[in-house]
């Protein structure tokens, strides 16, 4: 099993979130003298620093991966699909801007996995993949569009083991 970093663009933007967070909640304890509103924005302040640094342990230790079996793609904790390297035409370098809606979504035939609105790698199928997005329900897709951190290896990781 390969691992396919893809966090390197959106760490920076969580250590940011994490720095504002914590001198968010210095500034509020100095601030503030209505006790109820302190401790109110003490417990969101800690809340959303613990889902920065969550954040940050996934990209770290949940990157995407590519075995002689499958491909896994994740988007942090929230989506996790395996598609068979059987299912799996050539990849390509091809890096794109998307204005989607949501990091993970269905554009057009592609399912596209973004990263900061923007995806460099690309990934047919020999047949169509069915995935299912929860809400948007089940859709038919042809390709997957994702991000790599490095896109030529993992282009050639991918490659290595559908040809």
């Amino acid at each position: 099993m390969v691992e396919i970093p893809y966090g390197k663009r959106m760490k920076p933007r969580y250590v940011r979130f994490l720095i504002i967070t914590a001198v968010g909640i210095a500034l509020v304890a100095f601030g503030l003298d209505i006790p109820w509103l302190l401790i109110t924005l003490i417990v969101l302040g800690v809340l959303n620093a613990v889902v920065c640094v969550g954040a940050l342990y996934v990209l770290t230790k949940q990157p995407h991966t590519v075995s002689d079996d499958e491909l896994r793609l994740r988007q942090l904790g929230f989506f996790d699909w395996r598609i068979p390297t059987a299912d799996l035409g050539a990849a390509q370098v091809a890096e794109r801007s998307h204005k989607g809606q949501r990091s993970v979504e269905v554009i057009g035939d592609a399912l596209v996995i973004q990263s900061l609105t923007r995806t460099n790698v690309t990934v047919p199928f020999h047949e169509p993949q069915l995935v299912d997005l929860g809400k948007t329900g089940a859709r038919q897709v042809e390709r997957v569009e994702f991000w790599a951190d490095d896109p030529d290896r993992a282009v050639r990781e991918i490659n290595a083991r559908t040809t």
